[in-house]
């Protein structure tokens, strides 16, 4: 009967059209693991990494999306102690501390430890900040020149006296190839808002971007807290300064002049017949330098409580600095040797 070979017939059929579609889906998948090799070692790769805890923190803490997450994994981040880190990440520039970087040869993430309590907000915004530099290194051209554009822009828009305009100038000073990647970085851990093309750029690494923002603000308020107070201290200091001298010169000017009319008076007096009128002349002449000595003794104390005042503040300022050098080297930060304002000297006469 035919009707065995129809239904033969029909199954050849249908396993030739099968055959047709899996060979469509053959070339179809070889075409995607060749747009998606990079992908592919990076899901391997992270999925074969074990982070640390304190890593798997830096992921909620940051805020990180799943590729974000990815990204920053498949870099195989490693916290690195300060005594072994300029093996890894170096830049010996005053001023300028390196918590973290991204190495091209190798694609791994090295995190500076930082141990001081005060500043710990700042780890999960620097391993989010060179997860987007590993994120950077996989784009491509041209959508590394379409963000270029952005970021430019999104840069103009801040404030002039923004601190992140030095900073920027820094990194181009050390490598100037460093400003799109630096701004990448920069801008998608610690700006927010920024244009909306950014925002949902950003997005694919971020679930919630506002997370990093706000560990990044918190760290930065520290610092801008003691810097406010010492420009304060600073210029107080200063003008208490100029005020104390501009009493110590007065001070020695009268205290100079009283001294003379006192020896003249007490030459008068010695004299026979200095006072030959009365007892009244001799106080009339004596009464306006006992006047005189009490407005001068008035002065050295209102002059020398301005001095314990002015050491006091300095006393701070000596604390404040210690702070900021503490925190500075908190976050691998080494500046320059300035000069320090003195103390005022006790001694208010020129006895």
């Amino acid at each position: 009967m035919s009707i065995g070979r129809t239904i033969t017939r029909a199954l050849v059929g249908v396993l030739a059209l099968g055959a047709l579609v899996l060979q469509g889906g053959a070339a179809w998948g070889a075409n995607w693991l060749v747009h998606n090799e990079q992908w592919i070692k990076d899901t391997l790769v992270a999925q074969q990494f074990v982070p640390v805890p304190e890593i798997t923190d830096y992921v909620a803490e940051a805020g990180l999306s799943a590729e974000g997450e990815l990204y920053l994994l498949t870099s195989q981040p490693q916290i690195v102690p300060a005594s072994q880190f300029d093996r890894y990440c170096t830049r010996n520039e005053p001023g300028i501390g390196v918590l973290g970087c991204y190495t091209l040869a190798d694609k791994r993430i090295y995190l500076f430890d930082v141990t001081d309590a005060r500043l710990t907000s700042i780890e999960p915004v620097v391993a989010a900040h060179e997860m987007l530099h590993s994120a950077w290194a996989r784009l491509s051209a041209a959508e590394k020149e379409s963000l270029a554009v952005l970021l430019e822009e999104a840069f103009a828009q801040l404030p002039a006296d923004h601190p992140l305009r030095d900073r920027i100038q820094s990194y181009e000073a050390d490598r100037a190839d460093s400003r799109i990647p630096e701004l990448y970085s920069i801008l998608g851990t610690e700006i927010a808002p920024l244009p909306d093309a950014l925002e949902a750029h950003y997005a694919r690494f971020f679930a919630d971007r506002s997370k990093v923002v706000a560990h990044a603000d918190a760290v930065y308020a520290v610092f801008d807290t003691l810097q406010d107070r010492l420009v304060s201290l600073s210029n107080e200091l200063t003008s208490r300064s100029a005020e104390i001298d501009g009493l110590r010169y007065t001070y020695r000017q009268e205290n100079d002049s009283l001294r003379a009319d006192i020896i003249a008076f007490n030459e008068r007096a010695s004299t026979p017949g200095g006072f030959p009128v009365s007892k009244s002349q001799f106080e009339q002449a004596r009464q306006p330098l006992v006047d005189r000595q009490v407005r001068l003794e008035e002065m050295r104390l209102s002059l020398q409580t301005k001095i314990t005042e002015y050491n006091a503040l300095l006393d701070e300022l000596t604390v404040l600095n210690d702070e900021v050098s503490e925190l500075n080297q908190g976050i691998n930060v080494t500046l320059e040797t300035q000069d320090e304002l003195q103390s005022t000297e006790n001694d208010i006469s020129d006895n």
